[in-house]
């Protein structure tokens, strides 16, 4: 089905590079997009959701893994 969508869908080579900007930007900082990002970014490549969607489900899957690791007790030398 996605094969099709890409067919009928001109904007979508559009959304792909974008994405794919946006993760070589990234990837120039020395990070890796996790795979729950990636899978937000094929949903708005895919045109299944809307940019601000996309960018509202990365703002949340961002804020989750602050919360994780601002959760976690952080080691004090000497302690």
């Amino acid at each position: 089905m996605a094969g099709n969508r890409s067919q009928t869908d001109p904007h979508r080579a559009s959304r792909q590079a974008n994405i794919d900007s946006a993760i070589a930007s990234v990837r120039l900082e020395g990070l890796e997009p996790t795979d729950a990002a990636l899978a937000i970014f094929d949903r708005y490549v895919d045109g299944e959701i809307s940019i601000e969607e996309m960018g509202a489900q990365i703002r949340a899957l961002n804020a989750r893994a602050l919360n994780v690791r601002e959760s976690r007790p952080i080691p004090v030398p000497g302690d």
